[in-house]
């Protein structure tokens, strides 16, 4: 994970520090014991109507991409549409996932490397750049 880090880190706290978070909360969703805490009772018994942890994924990410998208404003970003075309890709995959049923307790493998690969990709062709430009630009402190 301290490798991952390194790979795809953009210099920025915020943004670095919500990337790892999403690594995080990937790794314990996906946990072997986790429980899907729908049903009548909370205890499990998938109803397939809605995956909560997809739901929590998107609820994640819906949070970062805005901090991110307001940096880009700021700094007059050039490629920012790219950047929240990719985000909007992203959140569009998960609704088309949880919207069909998909189960990421019986889907796990799918839905976490989906997930963990669109992260990597995007933090290497979309948030470095983004990155280094907020930061030449002063918009953002620099991770020290």
């Amino acid at each position: 994970m301290a490798q991952f880090s390194k790979i795809t880190s953009t210099g920025v706290p915020a943004i670095d520090a919500a990337n790892d978070g999403l690594r995080f909360l990937l790794e314990r969703v996906f946990e072997q014991g986790v429980e899907c805490r729908r049903g009548p009772h909370g205890k499990g018994e998938c109803d397939l109507t809605r995956c909560s942890r997809i739901d929590a994924i998107l609820r994640y990410v819906r949070r970062n991409f805005s901090y991110q998208e307001e940096v880009m404003a700021e700094a007059g970003f050039p490629e920012a549409q790219r950047h929240c075309d990719d985000h909007t890709a992203l959140i569009e995959k998960l609704t088309i996932m949880r919207d069909a049923h998909v189960c990421a307790d019986k889907d796990s493998t799918k839905v976490h490397d989906f997930i963990a690969h669109w992260a990597t990709n995007h933090a290497k062709t979309c948030d470095q750049p983004l990155g280094r430009w907020a930061v030449t630009r002063r918009v953002v402190s620099p991770r020290a």
